[in-house]
C-alpha cells in the first residue's frame, strides 16, 4: 500500500494531539463525566490506586481513541451528571445509565451497550423473601436518582427509603442494621456479595434495563462516533475483553 506525505502528516499531527493531552490551551479533548462510585463499572484504582478505571472507562477510552482525542475524566456526583453535560462541562457520560424516558428528554442516547437488571441485597441467615412482593413495606436503601431508587418508590413508602451515595454506603446500611434490603444494578450488588458474606443477593422479577452513552441533545457527530465504536467493539472482540476484565457475570449482548 503507498502512503503520501500528506497522510504521514496527517498521521503524525493526530499522534502529537493524542500525546499533548487536555492540559494544553490548543489541544482539544473527549471529557468523561463519571461518578466513581459504582464498581465494577467506575471505581478508583489502577497503580496509584486513585485513577478511575473500570468497564465504563474501557469504553470511553475506544470512543476517545476512534475520535481521535485524549480523554479526560471528570468526577461528578451522579445525579450531577446530566446537568453537567447539558452545561457543557462533560461531553459524554458513561455511568451505569440506563436508558429512559425521563432522561432520554435531557440527552441522546447511544445505541444500547450493556442489558442490566436491578436485585436486591439482604442479610443472610434470616427469612429469605421468595417474591417482589415480600419485599413490599421494607426500610430500604437506594441511591438517589437511579433507576434502582425508582424501584425502591415502588416497593415502600418515602419515609422508608434511605438513600445513599454508593452501592459500598448501601452494603454499610444494611450490614448495620440500617435497613432491610438495599435494590441495586446487579454488578454492584454481586461484587458485595462475593466480598461480603453475611450479604445475600436475591433477584426478583425487576424489568430489565439497558445502558447507553449519553451525549448532549444533538450533537449527532459525537452520537455517530459512539455508535460506531459500539459497533466495532462489539464485532472485534475488545467488549467481551473488557467484560472478562471488569465484570463479575458474562456480559450480555451489547444490542437490544
Amino acid at each position: 500500500m503507498k502512503y503520501s506525505w500528506k497522510g504521514w502528516t496527517l498521521v503524525l499531527a493526530a499522534a502529537a494531539a493524542l500525546l499533548a493531552g487536555c492540559g494544553q490551551k490548543e489541544a482539544k479533548c473527549l471529557k468523561l463525566g463519571t461518578a466513581p462510585e459504582f464498581p465494577p463499572f467506575e471505581l478508583r484504582g489502577g497503580p496509584k490506586g486513585t485513577d478511575v478505571v473500570g468497564f465504563d472507562v474501557e469504553v470511553a477510552k475506544a470512543i476517545a481513541a476512534k475520535a481521535g482525542l485524549p480523554l479526560k475524566i471528570v468526577e461528578l456526583d451522579f445525579d450531577r451528571l446530566l446537568p453537567a453535560l447539558a452545561e457543557g462541562q462533560v461531553d459524554l457520560v458513561l455511568a451505569a445509565l440506563t436508558i429512559n424516558d425521563e432522561r432520554r428528554a435531557l440527552v441522546d442516547f447511544s445505541i444500547p451497550y450493556y442489558k442490566a437488571t436491578q436485585v436486591a441485597l439482604i442479610l443472610a441467615g434470616g427469612p429469605v423473601p421468595e417474591s417482589k412482593e415480600e419485599l413490599k413495606g421494607m426500610k430500604t436503601a437506594a441511591l438517589a436518582g437511579t433507576t434502582g431508587f425508582a424501584v425502591a418508590e415502588e416497593l415502600t413508602a418515602a419515609e422508608n427509603i434511605r438513600s445513599v451515595a454508593s452501592p459500598q454506603a448501601a452494603a454499610v446500611d444494611l450490614m448495620n442494621s440500617q435497613v432491610d434490603l438495599a435494590i441495586l444494578d446487579e454488578q454492584p450488588a454481586a461484587l458485595l456479595a462475593e466480598r461480603n458474606p453475611e450479604l445475600m443477593l436475591l433477584r426478583p422479577d425487576f424489568p430489565e434495563e439497558f445502558y447507553g452513552v449519553a451525549v448532549r441533545k444533538g450533537d449527532t457527530n459525537l452520537l455517530e462516533t459512539v455508535n460506531q465504536t459500539l459497533g466495532e467493539i462489539s464485532a472485534d472482540g475488545r467488549y467481551e475483553r473488557f467484560a472478562d476484565q471488569w465484570l463479575i457475570y458474562p456480559a450480555e449482548s451489547a444490542e437490544q
